[in-house]
């Protein structure tokens, strides 16, 4: 945008015709939007619907059909995915809808990514391994399931997009829309409250450093009524959850499974349950534990048939987990240590389909063997942070350092402590955080990059500076500056131009 001219205001402006064409600078992010829209809708032609047992807690199925849609808490889950399923009617229109939220969300953020850099080396990068983790197998294959998780990572998406732009353009229209996103965001899962909070907070922060302060205090008390809200009907839907299922509360449920495969699997961990917190023996559900079905519907019967471990179950469901975490924190950070990788590892072969056409590298790039995630994701992360604070990423290029860095950490945080209540379907549980790593080292990267660029211009422009007046680096006797006698043909330098000073946003 012009910051200031020379040139006589009076005088119609002759602008050359190219300054009406749309920058060609922006050229590599349309050919790029493009591949990724070809091959989403290569994804929807080919589209199927996954189903599993979990998916009738969303949307009541025949024959055991029950009101899954509640805005009081009434039902086995908050109301955000089942509201969704309830203007569809039937899966494949869930799943279009997913897909076509999806396909927006991943959109708007490389949209709001490449608008936020400067440096073209960093947009490129920052645009192409968003598409590419958009298009990883892990990631689309959630548009064909009915659960929670497409909403999820969708809505997740699309609020950081928006909070991207509104930070960069202070626009209404964007505030507007990350309230509503992050607002319906806030009840989709309860594991996104923390989000939603850490979103609240940046949303807060960064309006008291800027104009429009009433418009973004009413976007914080609007979200801070979301989590009031959802925060207030928990348990109800904790006891609404037996309504479906095997008749458990979602917390007790919840923990019977990590009696079945955290606790009563390893005699270790047993052994402290037993013998710091009273946990009751109960042989045959240790024996179904300790064997390598999943068995799920035996060991519930099980657990059911030792009313002693029920009991202590109820009671102490609600802090027991953190109990262990403080008396054994060495065997708890060797279980996360072994757990973690398949909790960020991805969820490729396991719910949905693979769509044929579309390239596997992503998946294989992105979300490697789980063995290979702890090491490549530190490799990363200390690369980014190496090199982004020796080129000055976080004043170079603040606001994306600070975004990646709070994503990872937050994501990071969020596997680590949804271990505490999840057990089983780690994958699966953990996803959320799976794609919020990424994109936050995502970002890092990319203000790495920023950052060096930065450096790279601003040592070119330094090299470029006339010398001040006065001042003679040549010595005497030395001809000035623009005088050619030694005949190379170099001639005399050109005056640097003020008609146009441009400044970049």
């Amino acid at each position: 945008m012009p910051a200031a001219a020379t040139e006589d205001p009076a005088v119609p402006s002759r602008a050359p015709l190219s300054r009406a064409i749309p920058s060609r600078r922006h050229l590599p992010l349309a050919a790029l939007l493009v591949v990724y829209l070809a091959a989403r809708l290569l994804i929807l032609t080919r589209v199927t619907v996954f189903i599993s047992a979990d998916s009738a807690s969303y949307a009541g199925r025949p024959p055991a059909s029950i009101d899954a849609l509640s805005f009081t808490g009434h039902a086995p889950r908050p109301w955000g995915v089942p509201l969704l399923y309830a203007l569809a009617g039937t899966d494949h229109t869930r799943v279009v809808l997913q897909w076509g939220i999806g396909t927006l969300a991943w959109a708007l953020l490389v949209c709001a990514c490449w608008l936020w850099l400067r440096s073209l080396a960093a947009r490129l990068l920052a645009a192409t391994a968003l598409i590419v983790l958009a298009l990883a197998r892990s990631v689309y294959s959630w548009d064909e399931a009915i659960l929670s998780e497409a909403l999820t990572i969708s809505l997740g998406v699309a609020a950081l997009a928006l909070l991207i732009i509104w930070t960069r353009t202070r626009s209404r229209t964007a505030l507007v829309a990350l309230t509503v996103t992050a607002f319906w965001w806030t009840f989709t899962r309860p594991d996104v409250l923390p989000y939603v909070l850490l979103l609240t907070l940046a949303l807060a922060a960064s309006a008291l450093r800027r104009h429009r302060r009433a418009a973004a205090a009413g976007a914080v008390a609007a979200l801070l009524a979301g989590l009031t809200w959802q925060s207030v009907t928990v348990p109800t839907i904790d006891q609404s959850y037996r309504s479906w299922g095997s008749g458990l509360s979602l917390s007790e449920a919840t923990f019977v499974y990590r009696l079945r495969f955290q606790i009563l699997a390893d005699p270790a961990v047993r052994g402290v349950y037993q013998r710091e917190f009273g946990m009751p023996r109960c042989e045959r559900a240790e024996q179904i534990a300790q064997a390598r079905p999943w068995a799920m519907a035996a060991f519930i019967d099980a657990y059911r048939a030792c009313p002693p471990l029920v009991e202590w179950t109820q009671r102490e469901k609600g802090t027991v987990s953190y109990r262990y975490v403080l008396a054994e924190p060495g065997q708890y950070a060797d279980s996360v240590v072994a757990d973690l990788p398949t909790t960020l590892g991805g969820t490729a072969g396991r719910y949905g389909a693979a769509v044929p056409g579309v390239p596997a590298f992503p998946e294989r790039i992105l979300f490697p063997r789980p063995s290979d995630i702890l090491p490549r994701t530190g490799v990363v992360l200390l690369v980014c942070l190496t090199v982004g604070l020796a080129a000055g990423a976080f004043r170079r290029a603040r606001w994306p350092a600070l975004t990646g860095l709070l994503t990872v950490a937050a994501s990071a945080a969020g596997a680590v402590a949804g271990m505490l209540y999840s057990a089983g379907e780690y994958g699966r549980f953990g996803i959320q955080e799976a794609v919020f790593l990424r994109i936050g080292l995502i970002l890092l990267a990319a203000a790495a990059i920023e950052a060096v660029a930065a450096v790279v211009t601003d040592r070119l422009a330094a090299r470029r500076r006339p010398a001040p007046p006065g001042d003679d680096p040549t010595g005497p006797g030395t001809a000035p500056p623009g005088d050619d006698p030694t005949g190379s043909g170099d001639g005399p330098s050109p005056e640097p131009t003020t008609d146009v000073v441009t400044t970049t946003g």
